[in-house]
């Protein structure tokens, strides 16, 4: 027989391993104005003109858009952003610079299914026109294993679930590896949602990057 204890939650460490991180930034007031309406008038010159006969909720531009000298600034913060999470990740002397920057209206009742970025080190969004009702970002379980078994819990929350999705707000820049999968939840407001989207990859990959781990270590001995 096994005898009765109590055990607390109160005494119990939690000690995360191998987390999935997502980095969110806030850009400075003074900037966001600046930005928000350069993201707004670029999409607007690129895909405006089908949106009033367009039968798509979700459009995107082309993806050169970091060479665009409207986007400029935003292309500033988004490269002073990666390699903010390089330095948090150890990784601050490894180069990197944008592969791709698009532009994206959601008209009402857009979502985007979920996806991955491959190629690429880093991805994220910046958010320029969230209308009340159309926020958010859904990130999924990247564990392929944990729905082997999936007892339902009493209520969902970061630890249980199979898909959190995060709010955001206009100016927000968020940053997560470009394999975590990911999707946009639908427009429930009204209007169009505006935002830009971005790729990051090592500028010296074959240089750095590709040696096998092992090595690495033999070579450091």
């Amino acid at each position: 027989m096994i005898q009765k204890c109590d055990l607390s939650p109160d005494a119990m460490e939690v000690l995360p391993l191998f987390p999935t991180l997502v980095w969110k930034f806030s850009l400075p007031d003074d900037a966001v104005s600046r930005i928000n309406n350069a993201v707004v008038t670029k999409a607007d010159e690129v895909m405006g003109h089908l949106v009033p006969g367009s039968p798509r909720q979700f459009m995107q531009s082309h993806q050169k858009l970091h060479r665009d000298p409207q986007l400029a600034e935003l292309a500033g913060f988004i490269q002073a952003g990666a390699e903010s999470v390089l330095k948090f990740l150890a990784l601050g002397r490894c180069p990197i610079e944008i592969t791709g920057l698009w532009v994206n209206i959601g008209r009402p009742g857009a979502t985007h299914k979920s996806h991955r970025h491959p190629n690429n080190f880093f991805s994220g969004t910046y958010y320029a026109r969230v209308p009340q009702g159309a926020g958010g970002i859904q990130f999924l379980d990247p564990r392929s294993q944990s729905g082997l078994l999936s007892p339902q819990p009493e209520r969902l929350n970061q630890h249980n679930a199979g898909k959190i999705t995060l709010p955001v707000a206009e100016g927000d820049l968020m940053f997560w590896l470009s394999w975590f999968e990911h999707a946009v939840p639908a427009n429930s407001s009204g209007e169009d949602r505006y935002t830009a989207s971005f790729n990051l990859m090592f500028s010296n990959f074959t240089d750095q990057h590709t040696s096998p781990i092992l090595q690495r270590v033999v070579d450091s001995l």
